[in-house]
Parts: structure tokens; sequence; C-alpha cells
């Protein structure tokens, strides 16, 4: 079985080809739902994606007949990818979403109809408060991607920690998704070091060398004083006590920090005794150690960067399963 997995996000988007549950090839484009939302028309997502679906089946000797499915995920099918499919509302398992999945045709980006998997959102039954309140588009793909590793694990209370543009924290239990809370700190990031002062005392966190004293420094004051009063700490650090720009970056990012740590702290159930981190390595390097020192009774799992990249197809595929085992008995 070969299939076209379509993983489109707020920045970036990627089409891969499974065969036989295996990722052989992916395409990556810079193009998202944030381009749709700025030109005010899809067609720039609509051309990226059909120019990456005819490389990567021209680069691997396949035609679109050989191509069993489309499938696709992530922000998409929202209101500013190229059809809004519904969130389907929390508690919800794999086979809930797969049977949600829905069928369009796209002919300015390829002559197959393209299956689309719906976001979930959490928190919208009852009478819930706006704390309790997200959604998520792209995520339980990658979730169940992870789950379809675990066997009977899978249904295990267990935290999800995603590190991408947006923080997100997702709280499993018996194999659904029952809850979810996103900070958008790694936007925030971006902007506080491209766009404010505190730009001339810090370095990008892909060149600096981690200290972790530094860290627990910034996440100390952030707990004590504030977020903002944290992040001009580093400032103060870097220009006043003549520390170098390593240094502040650390203390930068402990700031950061705590805001990913209140979401874990509120998420956190007693009967979760597992957190599990996945997308970017960056803080999930530095959110591990914090973790297992604040709650030492939870085991503390991190995966790999190369394993989390291709989780969103995984889970498409698995979903895909899923979807056709319904069709049968319909």
């Amino acid at each position: 079985m070969k299939l076209l997995v379509i993983d489109s996000g707020t920045t970036n988007s990627r089409v891969r080809l499974i065969k036989e549950d295996r990722v052989i090839a992916a395409i990556h484009r810079s193009v998202g739902s944030k381009d749709v939302a700025v030109t005010g028309d899809k067609e720039v997502l609509e051309q990226a994606l059909q120019e990456a679906i005819l490389e990567v089946v021209e680069n691997n000797g396949v035609s679109l007949h050989d191509i069993e499915a489309i499938i696709a995920s992530g922000m998409i099918t929202s209101n500013i990818g190229l059809t809004e499919i519904p969130h389907l509302s929390a508690p919800v398992g794999i086979d809930e979403v797969a049977a949600a999945m829905v069928s369009r045709s796209f002919p300015a980006i390829v002559d197959k109809p393209i299956l689309f998997i719906p976001g979930v959102k959490t928190g919208f039954m009852g009478e819930a408060g706006l704390s309790q309140k997200d959604m998520m588009r792209g995520e339980e793909a990658e979730i169940f991607g992870y789950l379809s590793y675990l066997g009977q694990a899978a249904h295990e209370p267990v935290l999800f920690m995603h590190y991408g543009s947006h923080h997100k924290g997702i709280l499993l239990g018996g194999g659904k998704i029952l809850r979810c809370a996103t900070s958008i700190t790694g936007e925030l990031m971006m902007a506080i070091l491209q766009g404010t002062i505190l730009k001339s005392s810090l370095i990008a966190p892909a060149e600096m060398e981690l200290r972790l004293e530094d860290v627990r420094t910034g996440l100390a004051i952030a707990e004590q004083s504030g977020f903002g009063r944290a992040l001009f700490s580093s400032r103060v650090m870097q220009v006043m006590d003549g520390r170098d720009k390593q240094e502040a970056t650390g203390l930068f990012l402990g700031a950061l920090l705590s805001l990913d740590l209140a979401m874990l702290s509120d998420l956190l159930t007693a009967e979760t005794k597992q957190v599990v981190f996945y997308g970017k390595p960056l803080f999930p390097t530095i959110f591990q150690p914090i973790v297992q020192e604040r709650y030492p009774h939870l085991k503390v799992t991190i995966i790999s960067e190369e394993l989390s990249d291709e989780l969103s197809a995984k889970g498409a595929a698995f979903l895909y399963q899923k979807y056709k085992e319904g069709k049968v008995y319909e």
C-alpha cells in the first residue's frame, strides 16, 4: 500500500510518501496557512502542494495511480487552509476521529480526492470556563501516530507536550484525547529575539551552549517576580553584570520555560504517570530535568526529532486504516 500524507501547518507544509507503513520520501515547502491569511487567497498553498506532490511522486518512480489515498492534517483543515473541517469535541479516540474524516477534491492540486483529518476541540462539553477551552489541528494525527507504537500501553494516562511555533499540552486517558492547552511560546520567543531591546543581549538559541544553571535562574525569577521581570533580567545580566550572551540567553529560556511549567502543572492529574515531549528538541532538552526535579514520580520521555518528524504521517496512515475498516462495515 502506498499513501501520500500532507502535513500542512501555520508556516510549513510537508508531503510524505508512505509504502507499507514506512516513510520513504518527504518534500518540504515553506508555505502554510499563514500565507493564506496574509494573501487572502488559497492559490499560494495550492501551488506549493501541487508542486510538492508532483516532485515526491516523480522522484520516487511512482504514479498517482499507484497511490491508494492522499490524507491531510493540520491547519490545512482550518478557515485559513484549503477547506474548513469542524473540530470534534473531546473526549475522542482514534475510532471517532477516523469516522469523521472528510473527502474533498482539489483539481488545482491533484487529480485525486484528498481525505482530511478533523481537528479536536476540548472544554466545549458542559459548562467549562474559557481557561479550559482549546483546540488542535494536526497534533491529533501525531498523537495517534505515537500511540500506534504502544499496544496496550496506549490506554494508560499520559500527558504529551508538543514543541513547535506553539507549545501544546495534550492530556490522554484510555486512549482518548481528554484536554489540551496551547501557548504561543515559540512565536513569542522569536518575537522577543527579533523585535525587542533584548535582541542585543541574546543569541539565537541554536547557537548557544546550554547551561542548566542559567535556565534555573530565569525560571526562579519568573516564578518569584513575574515573566516580564525575568525577561528583562537577561539584559541586566549581560549589560550590568558583564555576563556573556550565552548565560543571558539561558536565563531568557528559563523565563519562557515558566510558561510551559504553569501549563503542564495545570494539565497534570492524579492519574498521570508519564509525560512525553516531542517536536523541536530545544525545550524538551531543558524541560526534562526540571520536570523530573519537580515531579519525581513522573516518567519523562523525549521522542527523538527524527521520530517526531514522522509522527503525523504514521498517525495519518493509522487513521486511514481505521477509516477503511469503518467503511467496510457500513
